[in-house]
């Protein structure tokens, strides 16, 4: 079984910029990072005083008159990091960086080294430690497990990952931004009623991947049996490899290094698109021309785009050549030799992010299929669903032509509509069957002016299938466009759960109007 130890330093955005200089306040004073406008990452003392991350910078400092401020940047981040993840180095073999603030060690073979993991783990916090700064270490047995342990400053036993990741909540989970679990999907799972890992688990993988999909059935494994990537490098063909090396003269500046970082991404990721992979864990090593060699591993929860990775290497070549100007000794000396080296792959198209956005061949070639059809068809004959502002759900979606770029009309999907039903929206949608909703005494149920029913529903006629009601929500009446007489609407609609006589349960939304109702979707 393989031991993972995980290094979290809290709030690490908020110390590199103390630690840079940009902050000018003591340890415990409320301070906050912003970008675009909005609150990214504040201190304890911060929180303390209300201050939350999306907060806008206004609204700060309204709740707290004394908050220090400053601009968000992730290079600065990763430099003020780099000599805490060389002294990991100096510790311990297979440190890999997940972002600024967090590092996994590959405990199995720094533990026998040092005679035990308590002592490992104390000579790794001793090397990780900052002056002002918490360092909060954490063991399990995968990657994910040990991040969240680290999190709570716990040590897992042997063979106890798993229990512990069912108490583990999703909130936690999409707190920490380098594991990768999407938003949406720690949201629909909590309006469904997983609230923790354990609730995951206990739900039966078809079902979730059927929901879900690839997504959903990857963090279902993770809710199981946890991360199944190691930390230890695996064994690639050799030529995945891309160097770079001639310049006229040494790399001593953040430009000339990020021109470099660009090119040099481009570079590997042709490499990867002819052997047909997509790059998890990325090997980043520099030559200086005093023949000092440096090296770093970058984890990453999703494979690296083109720009994630010029974006890392630029963090890295500028950690490096601040951390060598600082010394006296390296002043005037550059990177001669720069080379990259995917250490983790996977077949590209396994993991898609957007079937139309995406970047890997397998998007390419559904453009030119949508493209081939249009020339044979005609303009129209290709539309694509986009979300947009509605109450309902067939309202929220609208087709447009495949390749217009216009904004759908009705506002933004995400913004608030009053009256909109709430979530989780029905599986399928437009159905349009009429029914029948009658009380216990057989009379049809129908919506007053006050908006409520006029009796409790108790069946439910489908299609000369009666169903018995045994729950209900509602109704949310609908109201719209009054102030034009040919435009306007009045209806509501109505949650029910409903069983047939073969014990078959269904879930509906159903929509009435002047007295009438149908399925307007189906809860799966």
């Amino acid at each position: 079984m393989s031991r993972v130890f995980a290094l979290w330093l809290p709030d690490w955005p908020v110390q590199a910029a103390r630690l840079a200089g940009v902050l000018d306040s003591q340890p415990t004073a409320p301070v906050a990072l912003c970008l675009q406008g909005e609150i990214s990452v504040c201190s304890p003392a911060a929180r303390r005083a209300g201050v939350r991350r999306g907060q806008s910078r206004r609204q700060a400092q309204a709740l707290c008159p004394g908050l220090g401020l400053a601009e968000a940047d992730e290079g600065r981040d990763s430099a003020e990091f780099e000599p805490v993840v060389q002294r990991l180095e100096a510790i311990a073999a297979g440190v890999e960086a997940l972002r600024p603030g967090l590092a996994v060690v590959a405990g199995g073979g720094v533990a026998r080294y040092y005679g035990g993991e308590d002592i490992a783990l104390e000579k790794l916090v001793d090397a990780a430690a900052v002056p002002g700064v918490d360092c909060m270490v954490g063991a399990a047995d995968d990657i994910v497990t040990a991040i969240l342990a680290a999190r709570r400053g716990i040590l897992v036993p042997e063979g106890a990952s798993a229990g512990f990741r069912a108490g583990v909540s999703l909130a936690e989970l999409c707190a920490e931004t380098s594991l990768g679990l999407p938003e949406e999907l720690a949201a629909a799972w909590s309006e469904l009623g997983l609230r923790t890992l354990g609730d995951v688990a206990a739900v039966p993988k078809r079902a979730v991947a059927n929901r879900f999909g690839a997504r959903g059935a990857r963090w279902h494994d993770v809710a199981v049996r946890g991360e199944a990537r190691l930390v230890a490098p695996r064994s690639l063909p050799a030529d995945l490899a891309v160097v770079h090396g001639a310049w006229e003269s040494p790399l001593q500046r953040v430009d000339e290094a990020s021109f470099v970082a660009r090119s040099l991404a481009v570079r590997l990721h042709d490499v990867l698109a002819e052997h047909g992979f997509s790059c998890y864990r990325l090997l980043i090593e520099a030559q200086f021309d005093d023949s000092t060699q440096v090296r770093r591993v970058w984890r990453c929860a999703e494979p690296l785009s083109e720009r994630a990775t010029a974006d890392r290497v630029r963090w890295q070549l500028d950690g490096w050549l601040n951390t060598r100007a600082a010394s006296e000794e390296a002043e005037g000396r550059g990177i001669v030799e720069l080379r990259l080296e995917p250490m983790d792959v996977v077949t590209a198209g396994l993991v898609r992010q957007d079937l139309w956005r995406g970047g890997d061949a397998a998007a390419a070639r559904a453009r030119r299929s949508a493209e081939r059809v249009q020339g044979l068809l005609g303009t129209d004959a290709v539309s694509r669903p986009v979300l947009r502002g509605g109450r309902g759900p067939g309202e929220r979606i609208e087709y447009l032509t495949f390749g217009e770029s216009r904004e759908p009309r009705g506002g933004c999907a995400e913004s608030a509509w009053l009256g909109a039903i709430p979530a989780p929206n029905p599986s399928v949608v437009g159905a349009g069957a009429d029914v029948q909703l009658c009380d216990c005494r057989g009379d049809p149920v129908g919506v007053t002016g006050r908006a409520t029913v006029t009796s409790a529903p108790r069946t439910l006629h489908v299609e000369g299938t009666e169903y018995h009601v045994e729950s209900w929500a509602g109704p949310w009446p609908i109201d719209e466009r009054w102030w034009a007489p040919d435009e306007a609407r009045r209806a509501a609609r109505i949650q029910v759960q409903a069983v047939a006589p073969n014990g078959d349960v269904r879930a509906m939304l159903l929509i009435g109007r002047r007295g009438l109702w149908s399925v307007e979707g189906i809860y799966d």
